[in-house]
């Protein structure tokens, strides 16, 4: 992957994490729905490890490709 090519597979990961959290977190508690402790654990965990590898992506230094 060059450079460019990493910057943004991290851009496109950081927004799916924010669509994960939005839909499975921030969705449940404002439509008043049950809110499921599981969904949630699993709605946080995966945004957050989507965002923990777009950070890994974004943070590291490559050469020039």
């Amino acid at each position: 992957m060059t450079q460019r090519q990493r910057e943004n597979a991290a851009k496109y990961l950081y927004d799916l994490s924010k669509i994960v959290f939005a839909t499975a977190v921030i969705g449940k508690a404002v439509a008043g729905n049950d809110i499921n402790v599981l969904t949630l654990a699993l709605g946080a965990s995966m945004a957050y490890l989507l965002f923990w590898w777009a950070h890994l992506l974004d943070g590291r230094k490559y050469d020039a490709d």
